[in-house]
């Protein structure tokens, strides 16, 4: 306990305010206070997913279903609003382009189900657990964690916290296809707590790439639009929880450095190129490459706690979203120019 409140201190910025975090032309500083006065008027229990939209807001999920997202001004840190979807197990949260409207897709892995909202939380559609796959002998086996989008309308639902499958949807949400899990062989497959977070690598139109954070698995792996497996990357030491594409580079949190081993063990954040080479190391010292091999990375212990989610904006600033973290449940890092 004594540690955890050690934690919950540093991370909350109270002795490293003027550290310099990362390395190369990756660095920042966390900016103290910002956002705090705002959470306190608000009821937040962990801090799962954060994105920005097209009006500069800082969109805030969390799993206090009296207050699922908050809307904060990212320069300032204030209040704008926050309402609920009613939903307990909130976990993902994809903003998503359609037409000329943006909408939320957030998934909750208790209420075994995933939701489509308007920004203000209005429910446009609602997607049960895919019963005609017959994956799962109840609902209560199906625990989705994370959206991606294809540009056509299609989606795909991650059971990160069920039985590992990806369900592939048609853009009215009929089930077009489903692959992971169990299903296939060797490295096609995604069992035990693997796809937890994950994005589209759209960088070659002909070529687009479901990549997959397998978190406890300490590695990222790398998939063809249908399911097929390309390759691996290992992130030893790492926890990776999801895939934020930033121009040329991905910024990867990582829970905590010996997650599931050590589930006190703080977290830390990557910059990778696109051949997932790290670049910069957020919260913990550069990464070190032997023949070409990654080594074990390991948290500095004093800037974060567990980030689970992270967005960054037009200067380049990262907005991180901790779980298990009541002191710091979000964090705004400047960068260093």
């Amino acid at each position: 306990m004594i540690r955890f409140v050690i934690f919950c201190l540093l991370a909350a910025g109270f002795s490293q305010a003027e550290d310099i975090l990362g390395q190369g032309e990756f660095r920042y500083r966390v900016v103290p206070d910002w956002g705090r006065a705002a959470l306190a008027q608000v009821n937040v229990k962990n801090g799962h997913a954060v994105s920005i939209d097209a009006k500069g807001r800082l969109l805030f999920l969390t799993d206090d279903a009296r207050n699922n997202v908050i809307v904060l001004d990212p320069k300032t840190g204030g209040l704008i609003k926050h309402w609920t979807a009613r939903m307990p197990g909130a976990h993902g949260m994809s903003l998503v382009l359609e037409g000329e409207r943006e909408v939320l897709f957030i998934t909750d892995t208790q209420l075994h189900e995933v939701r489509k909202l308007t920004l203000d939380g209005e429910e446009l559609a609602h997607f049960a657990w895919p019963e005609q796959a017959k994956l799962h002998a109840s609902a209560n086996e199906y625990r989705p964690s994370k959206t991606i989008h294809f540009a056509n309308g299609e989606f795909c639902v991650f059971d990160g916290y069920g039985k590992d499958y990806i369900f592939h949807y048609k853009p009215d949400g009929s089930l077009l296809r489903w692959w992971g899990g169990n299903l296939g062989v060797g490295e096609d497959q995604l069992k035990h707590w693997g796809p937890h977070g994950g994005g589209l690598d759209v960088s070659d139109s002909a070529k687009t790439r479901v990549i997959i954070a397998m978190s406890d698995q300490q590695e990222i792996k790398r998939f063809t639009a249908d399911g097929r497996f390309i390759d691996k990357i290992a992130m030893p030491g790492g926890n990776p929880r999801d895939i934020v594409f930033w121009g040329e580079h991905v910024i990867v949190p990582h829970l905590g450095d010996q997650w599931p081993k050590d589930k006190n063990s703080p977290g830390f954040i990557s910059i990778v190129d696109r051949e997932y080479r790290i670049v910069s190391n957020i919260g913990a010292p550069a990464a070190v490459y032997v023949g070409g091999v990654l080594q074990p990375m390991q948290s500095d212990h004093k800037t974060f706690i567990h980030p689970h989610g992270v967005a960054v904006d037009a200067e380049g600033n990262l907005y991180v979203a901790q779980f298990a973290s009541q002191a710091a449940p979000l964090l705004k890092l400047e960068r260093i120019k």
